[in-house]
């Protein structure tokens, strides 16, 4: 709730860059990387080029802006998992593995037009790197180092074939690929602990 809040001005509608952000997620998703141009999110959103600059100072900018909302959203779906997994003794990976599989399709499509538009610039993609780092950490750390890779790789894994739309699978057996790695975390943690 409060994390909605901070992207409201003070009538209680989104603010510009907001509304911007949404805009080029939208036109990445649907159009692909290379229709998000300033002239495109003119169009789209009634908002000046001017505009558009005064928030953004150019396409570099706009794309930080949108990998740094895919991670905090990353983030406030570990923190729900998290929430809903209280008493789970590993609430941790569980909760990151599930945050990476909570997605949508055009979520999917969106993220693979990110990173194809990041990729004219890989410096872009540096802080997505340090946060993939630190969440393969977390994962060491609650299930040891082969474990905790074996199980982020492999979600990850799913997810890029999902983005590529080279696996139908990855999206209709979705539920039942979480409930099975989920299995698997209680079932590693207990071998681990009771030996």
């Amino acid at each position: 709730m409060h994390d909605n809040m901070q992207h409201k001005n003070k009538v209680g509608r989104p603010s510009n860059k907001e509304l911007i952000l949404d805009a080029a997620d939208s036109l990445v998703a649907s159009e692909g990387a290379s229709h998000l141009t300033f002239d495109a999110l003119s169009q789209q959103t009634g908002i000046s080029k001017g505009g558009l600059l005064y928030h953004f100072s150019n396409k570099d900018a706009l794309l930080q802006a949108m990998l740094q909302r895919r991670v905090e959203r990353f983030e406030r779906l570990k923190q729900e998992h998290l929430e809903r997994l209280e008493n789970d003794p590993n609430k941790e990976p569980k909760s990151i593995l599930l945050a990476a599989l909570d997605t949508d399709a055009e979520c999917a499509r969106l993220g693979s037009g990110m990173l194809a538009a990041a990729a004219s610039n890989p410096d872009l993609l540096e802080p997505l790197k340090r946060h993939v780092n630190d969440t393969i950490k977390q994962m060491e750390r609650h299930l040891g180092e082969q474990v905790g890779r074996m199980l982020f790789y492999s979600v990850h894994g799913a997810r890029l074939f999902e983005q590529l739309n080279l696996c139908e699978q990855c999206v209709t057996e979705r539920e039942q690929f979480a409930e099975y790695l989920l299995n698997q975390i209680d079932k590693l943690t207990e071998t681990n602990s009771g030996s």
